[in-house]
């Protein structure tokens, strides 16, 4: 009997010990695609009340290592949630441009009011970074009751051409 019991310790243990404990996933454009899709279903099922789980840091919509995130903006372009930076909530942002002159939540707003969803390149620093990197965000279009949502997620160093390549019948915003 007591050698079973060891044996059954010595298995948990050694399982233990070489499955990977905690392993992030691996940030990628399909990721926050797919995060943003999971993220759209639940705030047009919830609305407002699924932003708290959008912003649970040990949530499924803070993801990669914390690198990635979902984010919510109305088409007024209003953050009405944004988890890693909630200063911004509340605040205007149709005005914000990167470094190219690109009117990023402008751009955003097109995109879905024109196809629903889709990519929208841009420039901007990485945290603690003051020099741009490119960085690309999935956005989508979600209405819930009488309200309009764009859900978002994106990451950097990644490029119109980049996501041209992985997604080709998705749409990518082209600055007109």
């Amino acid at each position: 009997m007591t050698r079973k019991i060891y044996t059954i310790i010595i298995a948990a243990v050694m399982l233990f010990a070489f499955t990977p404990q905690g392993s992030a996933e691996q940030l990628t454009p399909e990721l926050c695609k797919q995060k943003a899709k999971a993220a759209a279903a639940l705030v047009k099922a919830e609305g407002e009340a699924a932003f708290d789980k959008l912003k649970d840091p040990k949530g499924e919509f803070i993801f990669g290592d914390g690198e990635g995130y979902v984010w919510v903006h109305n088409l007024e372009g209003k953050m009405v949630m944004h988890p890693i930076k909630p200063s911004l909530n509340g605040s205007n942002l149709l005005d914000m441009r990167d470094v190219n002159g690109v009117y990023l939540f402008a751009a955003m707003n097109d995109l879905v009011q024109d196809k629903g969803e889709g990519w929208v390149p841009y420039a901007w620093p990485k945290p603690g970074q003051k020099e741009s990197s490119p960085k690309v965000s999935y956005v989508i279009l979600v209405k819930h009751g009488d309200k309009n949502y764009v859900v978002g997620s994106g990451m950097y160093d990644v490029t119109a051409s980049d996501i041209a390549k992985k997604f080709p019948g998705d749409a990518i915003y082209q600055d007109k």
